[in-house]
């Protein structure tokens, strides 16, 4: 780099700086990257920062925030906000808790390292504490690890741990920063029924009409306290779910992420997220994607399929015909949470039991899902006899339709339903409670799985769709009256 080079540079960086200045008190955003000039903030750093200035603002009352492990959420809440908040207002009173009193004393050690720094009495010189440089009346304000008040003023921050008291604590904006350790907490019923505990009778005691709630959480169980307050009272909540791997194109307008993209990816990188995802699964749905799932599943659980090795599958299978089933549900157009991946199911009956012998979820628009089926077919022992199910739905119509035209297949149009999913698929339930749905193991059965047991509480549902139609197609020949006591029970 040239001289006149590293000019240039120093005068855009002093420039920047100033600039930042400027807009820190107004803006929480580059109030991070004002107090901290080595702060590198991406695009989910800031929307998150711009969320809790929503909340500041009046916008929202209660926000929580759903994140993966070490992607920076407690830096910008537990550690920036509460001195930002001060800086504003030094008349509010603070609570920051986390799953023990030391690490909430941790962020409150943080903050007034913030408040004391040059940087933030440059903008917020009316906000100081006790001990503070070139004051002299600051005598009488606590201020240790686990309190400190703003002098002059009726503002404090006051750091506990899940469990810890608050008698005669009045609390303006309460956090909660993850309130479980690890899994052992978060699979520990006994721990879970305690923390709820401790929020009703401890935290939401100190609430008064205007007061604010901000949880942080990486999502462990669906019984955690952020899924028990949602069900007890999702109106009352804004929710900002920010998943390790993209889901939706654009996380649904919040970013500029394509589908399968990792969130962080000089930090975290996709293969490294990907290999957390291959060794364990369900944990990665929850602390990554924050689909935490009842343990063994929801509607139906885990335990309640059979599995078999292709080479036991090939052998019990003559020549019974393969058949396939397709919901179709992207498009590539279509921003949104509807737009889900379609999915193609084979399937067959043998005797009185339904072999899952593949799954697949793909995002394929009209042009390539048309080439994709006939390939597909073929390589999953489709044969003339084989049918391909689809149900007439949105795109559906159209692809029953050109199929028809341009390829031999043999379209079968699925019956349109008239309840929704949940309800179909806790009819088809009892068919897999049963024993009697056999799944060929392969790379493909996680996946599948994890989609299935998470229902209805999964991202998405193709996999539901179509293993709903193989059950109804498969026993469409049962006798009505089909009597699951006299079944065996695996």
């Amino acid at each position: 780099m040239t001289s006149t080079e590293s000019d240039t540079m120093k005068r855009l960086l002093k420039l920047k700086r100033i600039k930042l200045k400027r807009d820190a008190p107004e803006r929480f955003a580059s109030f991070l990257g004002y107090v901290n000039p080595k702060y590198r903030a991406e695009w989910f750093h800031i929307l998150i920062a711009d969320y809790c200035q929503k909340l500041y603002n009046g916008e929202i009352k209660n926000l929580m925030v759903f994140m993966p492990p070490q992607h920076g959420k407690s830096e910008i809440i537990s550690r920036n906000f509460p001195a930002w908040v001060l800086g504003k207002n030094p008349d509010l009173r603070i609570v920051g808790s986390s799953y023990t009193i030391d690490l909430a004393s941790q962020f409150s050690r943080s903050i007034q390292r913030t408040i004391d720094s040059k940087e933030y009495q440059a903008i917020f010189p009316n906000t100081y504490l006790n001990g503070s440089n070139v004051r002299t009346d600051t005598k009488g304000y606590l201020r240790n690890v686990d309190i400190f008040e703003t002098v002059g003023r009726q503002g404090f921050y006051k750091a506990v741990g899940v469990g810890g008291g608050l008698t005669g604590t009045p609390v303006d904006i309460a956090i909660i920063d993850d309130p479980v350790k690890d899994a052992s907490e978060a699979y520990s019923a006994t721990y879970r029924e305690k923390v709820w505990n401790w929020y009703n009778t401890v935290l939401t005691t100190r609430l008064h009409n205007e007061s604010k709630q901000l949880f942080i959480m990486t999502r462990w169980h669906e019984d955690d306290l952020a899924g028990r307050i949602l069900k007890a009272e999702p109106q009352d909540w804004t929710v900002l779910v920010i998943p390790a791997i993209c889901e939706y194109e654009n996380d649904n307008g919040l970013s500029q992420r394509h589908i399968g993209d990792a969130l962080w990816p000089w930090k975290h990188s996709l293969a490294k997220l990907l290999k957390q995802q291959q060794r364990a699964p369900r944990e990665f749905s929850a602390l990554y994607q924050q689909h935490p799932t009842i343990e063994g599943g929801n509607i139906v659980k885990r335990d309640w399929f059979r599995k078999i090795s292709m080479a036991e599958f090939l052998s019990l299978r003559y020549n019974e015909p393969m058949h396939f089933y397709l919901d179709t549900a992207y498009n590539k157009k279509k921003v949104g949470k509807d737009n889900d991946p379609s999915g193609i199911l084979a399937a067959c009956r043998i005797q009185n039991n339904i072999y899952i012998y593949d799954a697949q979820s793909v995002y394929k628009e009209m042009p390539d899902l048309l080439r994709f089926l006939p390939e597909y077919i073929s390589a999953h022992k489709g044969t003339r006899e084989s049918k391909l199910n689809i149900e007439p739905k949105a795109n559906g119509i159209s692809v029953v339709q050109m199929l028809r035209e341009i390829s031999t297949l043999n379209v079968k149009e699925t019956p349109t339903p008239t309840d929704d999913k949940e309800v179909r698929f806790r009819v088809v339930s009892p068919r897999i409670e049963c024993g009697r749905v056999f799944i060929v193991e392969g790379s493909w059965n996680e996946d599948f799985l994890n989609q299935v047991c998470a229902f209805p509480a999964s991202t998405h549902d193709e996999f539901v769709d179509v293993l709903g139609y193989a059950i109804n197609d498969l026993y469409e020949e049962d006798d009505d009256n089909f009597d699951y006591d006299d079944l065996q029970v695996f």
